[in-house]
């Protein structure tokens, strides 16, 4: 059994090296192929690939992201984001209801339903995430001292050296 990991960065060969280890130590052969950003957008658009990396990114409130990234109706649509060509009716009726929930209760329960059977059906494999948030900031804007008021009001911000 042989198949391609498609990445576009580098930095994700240091990720998947230890995955294609433990996949050549059950006799799978994994090739992972570098190509550029341009080369990697083509060959999403059009399902030109064997496995991918790709982060789905969730809102707090599940929507209709979920009808791009899983309901039938985009699997075979060039440039959806329906990557694992995935086209379950118990999928595409999940999706429905997440879409469709009158309850915080009603979405958390078919958003967990969907989850369940997306992981069953094996259309993904996470294979590592996380548990921490990585923010940058540098503390170099200030507010300036309230004085007599020259302008027409609006606020301002000075760079404090």
């Amino acid at each position: 059994f042989t198949f391609e990991i498609l990445i576009e960065q580098r930095s994700f060969e240091r990720v998947l090296m230890p995955y294609v280890k433990n996949l050549q130590r059950a006799g799978i052969t994994v090739q992972v192929r570098l190509v550029d950003h341009a080369q990697y957008k083509a060959r999403l658009q059009a399902f030109d690939f064997d496995v991918i990396t790709y982060v789905l990114p969730q809102s707090l409130s599940p929507g209709q992201e979920q009808r791009l990234y899983f309901h039938s109706s985009q699997a075979d649509t060039p440039g959806s984001k329906n990557f694992s060509g995935i086209k379950n009716t118990v999928v595409d009726h999940l999706v429905e209801k997440i879409g469709s929930a009158h309850s915080r209760t009603e979405l958390i329960n078919n958003t967990r339903s969907l989850d369940r059977v997306l992981l069953w059906n094996y259309y993904t494999i996470p294979h590592w995430h996380l548990n921490y948030h990585r923010i940058a900031y540098w503390n170099k804007f200030a507010r300036p001292t309230p004085g007599p008021s020259l302008t027409p009001g609006f606020p301002g911000w000075w760079l404090d050296n």
